[in-house]
C-alpha cells in the first residue's frame, strides 16, 4: 500500500476516532454535580492511556511507558477528586485500534490537552483542590513526555526514509 493511501486510511480512523470522543463528551455534558470537567477529564485520560499500550518502537515505547505512568497518575487524583464531588468514575473508554503510530501519537496528545482544559474551571473544595493540581500537574508532565516522543517518532521515521 503507498504511503499517500496509508495516510488517507489512518485519516479516517483518526476522524472516526475523534467524532467518537466528540459524541461521548457530548453525552457526557450533562453530568450531575459541581464539577463535570473531572469526569471529561478522565474519560480523555482513560482514552489516552489505552492508547499508550499500543507498541511503538523501543526509543518511543520507553517514553511512551513514562507518559502512561504520569497518566495514570492524573487519574488516580481525577479519582480522588471525583469521589468528593459524588461522580460515577467507572467510564472506560473503548480505542481505535486501526490508528497508524503518528496518529496515535497526535490523537494522545489531544486528549492530553483536552483533559488539562477540562481540568481548568475553579474548584471551590478545599480536599479536592491539591488532587487536581496534582493531576494538573501530571498531565503537563505527560505533555512534555509525549513532545519528547514525538520528536524520537520523527527522527527515526526520517532514519527510515520516510
Amino acid at each position: 500500500m503507498n504511503k499517500p493511501l496509508r495516510q488517507k486510511l489512518s485519516l479516517v480512523g483518526l476522524t472516526v476516532l475523534l467524532g467518537t470522543l466528540g459524541a461521548a463528551s457530548m453525552a457526557r455534558a450533562d453530568t450531575p454535580g459541581k464539577h463535570p470537567g473531572y469526569l471529561h477529564a478522565r474519560s480523555d485520560l482513560r482514552q489516552a492511556e489505552l492508547l499508550l499500550r499500543a507498541p511503538d518502537e523501543p526509543n518511543v515505547q520507553r517514553v511512551l511507558r513514562q507518559t502512561a505512568g504520569e497518566v495514570h497518575e492524573a487519574i488516580r487524583e481525577i479519582d480522588r477528586a471525583a469521589v468528593l464531588d459524588h461522580k460515577d468514575i467507572d467510564d472506560n473508554p473503548r480505542i481505535d485500534t486501526t490508528l497508524k503510530r503518528t496518529d496515535r501519537l497526535h490523537a494522545i496528545e489531544q486528549l492530553l490537552a483536552q483533559a488539562k482544559r477540562d481540568l481548568t474551571p475553579a474548584e471551590d473544595n478545599r480536599a479536592a483542590q491539591a488532587w487536581r493540581r496534582r493531576a494538573q500537574q501530571d498531565i503537563q508532565k505527560a505533555l512534555s513526555l509525549m513532545t519528547q516522543a514525538s520528536a524520537l517518532d520523527k527522527a527515526a521515521d526520517h532514519r527510515a526514509g520516510y
